[in-house]
């Protein structure tokens, strides 16, 4: 039955009970018809729904009611993202179930509120957050030892055993404790392991290969990811299936395996997606490998490798690779791409573009050393023109700052950026060079702060325009350089049609990585 139609059958039940005056029934109706909207993403309509719940709960002098609607009040709250609201919520949760002795609604307040404050974590990322969701996790674990053995079932005793220690396990990456991390996440996995807890199983090895994803440890993230995806199978799950395939595909893009990942991807797309957003990211990456496919193709099929064909696919490999994270395959494209652009005794813009290229990919491994090298290398190719230099300066100080060199040398690049905006002639462009530099001054706590503001004040008020307003035109060129992949590739649903995708021709493209040439 779909979504929809059991929405429409329990608003019908609910007009029955009111019509019987039986508030017990739609007190329970108003809580069904909340879990499912909520489960539906309309978090609004399900609190409203809760609220008549509690408010049929209270006439009843339904204490655990008025608890559990509370509860579901409070984690509406929380993805709607009112923290406030949400933890207020939840701790009258708390408080009713223990003015009833209730353990079980004790315990799961607790565990509420511990997942609360690790929503907050996402948005604040405060270890004060952390060690709240810690403290109540490890408050609800106790009661669980100590107070609920023989009073519940065994089954429910070890799912939120596993369902805790996976949230601790989540403190403790927040904290950057990795070994406790570790150490409670594969607790969790071997309780719903023992226990046959499929969905709790899912989620445990999902996180964990996350966690090792971003960690770079891409084996150990495969191999959870499998894990996960014989759990979806098991429970017959499509959606947590397709889930496991993209994310699959996504580590093995990462690798520059794309063959590899856009099968998975494949197989992802043809299980569907749950939320629309979920569907367009595996659209989006799913043209991401096979794009690069056709160029790894295409390169290997190439007889003469310093010319104009090779030049572009070196370039497009390299955008690509940039794009699904492989920075490693990037700069070897890039590379390639530089050595053909001289063999072809290509102008200097065009060897500028590239040393751009490589060095925005050697800022993404964090190798800055060899990021300013190319900047540097930039510099002299563009040199006589202010405008372009500027630019280049302005990437500099911005390697720089990432780097940990001296506040005097990112000073420097900053004032050679305006330096070169000025004999430009540009206004805007020292406008942005002001601010960029003042934003840097401030999170370096810089004693020349106040200097550049009010520099910066003085040329907007000559140039009658506001402190506060925005010269960034960043967005709007990376619109305009981003890669037409959506149109290049149009995914249908048919598996049929996946399978002529390798057959479509590419387009080259301009990267969005490097600023368009003046």
């Amino acid at each position: 039955m779909s979504t929809a139609k059991e929405i429409k059958q329990l608003q019908k039940a609910k007009s029955k009970a009111q019509i019987s005056n039986n508030l017990k029934e739609e007190a329970s109706l108003c809580n069904q018809l909340g879990e499912l909207l909520a489960k539906n993403g309309d978090f609004q309509a399900a609190i409203e729904e809760h609220r008549q719940e509690l408010a049929l709960s209270e006439v009843l002098h339904d204490v655990i009611g008025c608890a559990v609607a509370n509860r579901k009040i409070g984690e509406c709250y929380a993805e709607l993202g009112n923290i406030e609201a949400a933890l207020k919520h939840q701790r009258r949760h708390l408080d009713l179930a223990r003015s009833v002795s209730d353990a079980a609604e004790e315990q799961r307040a607790l565990a509420t509120i511990g997942r609360t404050y690790l929503f907050l974590h996402d948005s604040d990322q405060s270890r004060d957050s952390l060690r709240q969701a810690e403290d109540a996790f490890k408050k609800s674990l106790a009661i669980l030892d100590g107070r609920l053995e023989g009073t519940v079932s065994a089954r429910e005793l070890s799912e939120m055993r596993a369902r805790l220690l996976l949230n601790l396990g989540f403190v403790y990456d927040g904290l950057k404790e990795p070994q406790r991390c570790s150490d409670f996440i594969r607790q969790s996995i071997y309780i719903s392991e023992k226990n046959n807890l499929l969905e709790d199983l899912y989620r445990a090895n999902f996180n964990l290969g996350s966690i090792h994803f971003r960690n770079g440890q891409h084996s150990l993230a495969i191999r959870c990811f499998e894990k996960s995806k014989e759990c979806a199978r098991k429970m017959n799950d499509k959606f947590s299936e397709s889930e496991c395939f993209y994310t699959i595909g996504k580590v093995l893009l990462n690798l520059g395996d794309l063959l590899a990942a856009r099968r998975s991807l494949k197989k992802a797309f043809c299980l569907g997606s749950q939320q629309p957003t979920e569907r367009e990211a595996v659209k989006r990456d799913l043209r991401y490998a096979i794009r690069g496919c056709q160029l790894e193709e295409a390169m290997a099929a190439v007889h003469n490798t310093v010319s104009q064909e090779a030049l572009g696919l070196a370039e497009g490999l390299g955008d690509l690779y940039c794009k699904v994270g492989c920075y490693s395959r990037a700069l070897e494209a890039y590379r390639t791409q530089l050595s053909c652009a001289e063999e072809l005794g290509k102008p200097v813009r065009e060897l500028a573009v590239i040393h751009v290229s490589l060095a925005a990919t050697y800022s993404d491994l964090r190798q800055h050393d060899k990021a300013l090298e190319h900047y540097r290398h930039e510099l002299k190719l563009r040199e006589g023109n202010p405008k372009e230099e500027c630019e280049t300066w302005l990437n500099i100080a911005s390697c720089q700052e990432e780097y940990g060199v001296s506040l005097e040398e990112v000073d420097n690049s900053y004032t050679a950026a305006l330096n070169c905006a000025e004999r430009a002639a540009q206004s805007k462009l020292q406008r942005r060079v002001l601010r960029v530099w003042l934003q840097a001054q401030k999170r370096a706590s810089s004693a020349g702060t106040d200097a550049t503001e009010a520099r910066l004040q003085e040329l907007c008020e000559a140039q009658g325009c506001r402190l506060e307003d925005s010269d960034e035109e960043e967005e709007e060129e990376e619109l305009q350089n981003s890669e037409p992949l959506d149109s290049d590739i149009q995914i249908s649903d048919s598996d049929d049609d996946l399978e002529g995708y390798d057959k479509l021709v590419t387009g080259r493209r301009k990267t969005g990585r490097v600023r368009e040439d003046y």
